[in-house]
């Protein structure tokens, strides 16, 4: 199976993805719901979403990208090993990576995001603060693909969208979100 996987977290932000799940949903393409453990939880605007799986239980060969939406406030994130152990486990599949807004940052805490081009939603301040970035390598637009790792602010999430869609050569018509 070449599954997308789509990584939920508490807070994470529903409309950075609503665009790249009907993209995906328009062109066939299995989703599969990645949570950090089986609970409820709930997006920034409300949205109560069960995973389908998790990261522990999450078969890595059934998955070809992974989708990681922003998060409006991700303290509860910063000292969460699991998450970015597990996204260091990922970088042996070759997968395509999403991450809109602040998601970046989890990329590059993980290492992920050490030698590529990249964007994100986060402030030059807070990309100091945070100090898990390599500034050399940012860029100041609204969506960047650099090999098979596409990041973007939050306010691009159709051309994130539709980017994401072509990296994985789905068929899907662009008209509907524009």
């Amino acid at each position: 199976m070449n599954a997308t996987g789509v990584f939920l977290y508490p807070r994470f932000s529903e409309y950075e993805i609503s665009v790249l799940l009907s993209v995906l949903q328009q062109s066939k393409k299995t989703i599969i719901t990645i949570g950090l453990d089986d609970s409820k939880l709930r997006g920034e605007a409300g949205l109560t979403c069960v995973p389908d799986t998790t990261i522990a239980n999450i078969n890595l060969e059934n998955i070809d990208s992974l989708v990681l939406p922003g998060v409006d406030d991700f303290a509860h994130l910063v000292h969460c090993e699991a998450l970015y152990t597990f996204l260091q486990k990922t970088s042996k599949y070759n997968l395509t990576y999403g991450a809109i807004s602040s998601a970046p940052y989890f990329l590059a805490k993980s290492g992920l995001l050490n030698e590529y081009q990249y964007t994100t939603g986060l402030t030059k301040e807070q990309r100091a603060f945070l100090n898990v970035f390599n500034e050399h390598n940012y860029q100041s637009k609204p969506v960047v693909q650099d090999q098979k790792i596409i990041t973007a602010r939050g306010s691009a999430f159709i051309d994130f969208a539709l980017l994401f869609g072509k990296a994985l050569n789905l068929s899907f018509n662009e008209k509907w979100y524009k």
